[in-house]
């Protein structure tokens, strides 16, 4: 099956995300639960707001809660983020230590921060840190698209989907790109 998904959409063009840990990590909990479309608004309302293509933790300081609402971020997203960033400016948080951690010792990083789940710091170890062998399984689009091709039960378990992926290993981020370039 993945060789046939892979042949029709030709090399895979997945690349590690140049941006600041920081910056990736706003724009995956500004993604969390939301289309593509509306996520890109709200991260372009932001970034107008704060006057800068980059996330950066320092301009999160003084932004009221009430401002980053007006940008399209619901009141939970604000405080995370804002947390994360307070965190990061007090020396209690250290993005840049993400690089030096194995898969599972960075997703247990940024799982315990507030608002970053399992789908979140697989966006993260994937698009950020580069990172070739993870299976996104929280993705609704990735489970759809993996459904469809191996003709699982819609309420198949996320089990089910971490056995079929065995065989990719160790390039299940390829795979799970080559999926969601299926269902696009």
């Amino acid at each position: 099956m993945l060789a046939e998904v892979i042949q029709r959409h030709g090399p895979c063009t997945l690349m590690r995300d140049p941006q600041p840990h920081f910056h990736t990590l706003v724009w995956a909990i500004i993604n969390q639960q939301l289309s593509v479309k509306a996520a890109q608004t709200i991260a372009a309302r932001l970034q107008a707001h704060v006057g800068a293509e980059l996330f950066e933790p320092q301009q999160f300081h003084r932004i009221r809660e009430t401002s980053l609402r007006k940008c399209g971020l619901s009141g939970a997203k604000s405080r995370y983020i804002r947390e994360i960033a307070r965190r990061i400016r007090a020396g209690e948080l250290g993005l840049e230590q993400l690089d030096t951690l194995d898969d599972e010792q960075a997703s247990e990083l940024l799982i315990s921060l507030p608002g970053v789940g399992r789908w979140t710091a697989d966006m993260l170890l994937m698009f950020s840190l580069g990172r070739l062998d993870v299976l996104p399984v929280g993705d609704l689009a990735l489970r759809k698209s993996i459904r469809v091709h191996y003709a699982l039960p819609e309420d198949a378990a996320y089990e089910d989907y971490f056995s079929l992926a065995e065989q990719w290993r160790p390039y299940r981020t390829i795979a799970s790109w080559y999926y969601w370039a299926a269902v696009d």
